[in-house]
């Protein structure tokens, strides 16, 4: 009887001992914690990219709390396992003791043989995720080859290589999830099971947009209406495209500022791409209309309009510029005149400089702008032609005023 007390006054100087060892390893701990001048777990590359928030200050804060929380579960997991042990020693206690053991025994026991369960399950899974992990890297080196166009397909655009792939891995994780699933712990129960449900019902109610701009974001891609860095314009905006993904397109008008478009609204707009032809035909035509008088000659109307043209910088001199002759209104005879360029993004400087070129050589010419309207007095009599279209016998008649 007298041993059993000796084994319990030792088993209680070996709990003492033991905090007392634990509180001098886990201080010295938080003494090095303290001295840490630069980032441990968090200075590689991508975790700085990542958590550019975590200093090496709170760092430092984040380990003393862990080191704090580690020794606070270290020493409820050593009384827990401990003290039955302990009060087994003496009789008095010894059955509560074993009660106490009986309950501890059990989760851990429910783990052992769930783990030990679980081993097969587990290579399995292991196989698939290496499976996976290795289809997506040689995805990945096509996707490449692709892109840097050293391996063609026939019908296969190199732009396309990037979403394909980033379908397809979708694709494959998601039916890789799904082989795994099953043999998951637990993915049998009525819990789980709830809860899949119940992500699965909010997914539905809240993904209604975001399932159809990602529909979209699909179609335009394999539609090929723009690519980022086109001059486009969707609806009323017109701009570059900057960014576009599955959800969104993002573009920078010509007034710098950004707008963001659903991939929704985009299929459901017209789509007009001024860079495309630019850059793969001879130019798109930038064209604007003066309106002249009839009594200017067309001849000369033509050729002030086409050197203004010419003479305007970012204007392909070849195709030439050309005229066309709108319209035979009721004051003027309208006139477009049509230019080509290789630079859609400056259209708007373009048109800056072509409008003030067809003004100056208009006015260099003596021909009359007739585009705002005005009111004057003229003789009615007087043919309003070119001069050279006035036959040798007319005679103009004067104002006749009747008292």
């Amino acid at each position: 009887m007298v041993i059993e007390y000796v084994y319990f006054a030792i088993a209680l100087v070996g709990i003492l001992f033991f905090f007392y060892v634990m509180r001098r390893i886990f201080r010295w701990l938080q003494k090095k914690a303290s001295t840490l001048e630069t980032n441990i777990f968090f200075s590689s590359n991508k975790a700085i990219q990542f958590f550019k928030f975590i200093t090496p200050r709170r760092e430092r804060h984040i380990l003393k709390i862990v080191i704090r929380l580690f020794r606070i579960a270290v020493s409820i997991a050593f009384l827990i396992l401990y003290l039955p042990f302990m009060f087994s020693l003496v009789p008095q206690t010894k059955v509560y003791a074993d009660t106490v053991l009986g309950y501890i025994k059990k989760p851990l026991l429910f783990l052992y043989d769930g783990i030990i369960g679980f081993i097969p399950n587990l290579f399995f899974i292991v196989v698939i995720f290496f499976i996976t992990k290795y289809l997506l890297r040689f995805l990945k080196y096509v996707t490449n080859e692709l892109e840097q166009e050293a391996v063609r397909l026939e019908g296969f655009h190199a732009d396309w290589a990037r979403p394909t792939f980033n379908l397809l891995r979708v694709i494959i994780i998601a039916f890789a999830v799904i082989i795994i699933f099953p043999y998951i712990p637990g993915s049998d129960s009525p819990a789980f099971k709830g809860v899949s449900i119940f992500f699965g019902v909010l997914f539905s109610l809240g993904s209604t947009s975001a399932i159809s701009n990602i529909v979209a974001g699909i179609v335009i891609t394999y539609m090929r209406p723009f690519k980022v860095g086109d001059r486009v314009q969707i609806g009323e905006t017109i701009g570059d495209i900057t960014d576009r993904s599955l959800l969104v397109t993002r573009v920078k008008t010509i007034k710098n500022l950004d707008i963001t478009i659903p991939n929704s609204s985009i299929l459901g707009n017209h789509i007009v791409n001024f860079s495309k032809n630019a850059i793969d035909d001879v130019g798109i035509i930038l064209h604007t209309s003066v309106t002249i008088g009839y009594d200017v000659s067309s001849n000369n109307v033509l050729k002030a309009l086409v050197e203004g043209a010419k003479k305007t910088d970012l204007i392909l001199p070849d195709p030439s510029p050309f005229v066309l002759i709108k319209s035979l209104d009721d004051f003027y005879v309208s006139y477009e005149i049509n230019a080509y360029t290789k630079n859609p993004e400056k259209a708007a400087l373009i048109y800056s400089m072509l409008h003030e070129n067809l003004k100056n050589e208009l006015h260099h010419a003596e021909i009359e702008i007739l585009s705002p309207h005005y009111q004057a007095i003229r003789d009615g009599n007087v043919l309003t032609v070119p001069p050279e279209n006035v036959p040798e016998n007319y005679i103009k008649s004067g104002f006749k005023v009747e008292k």
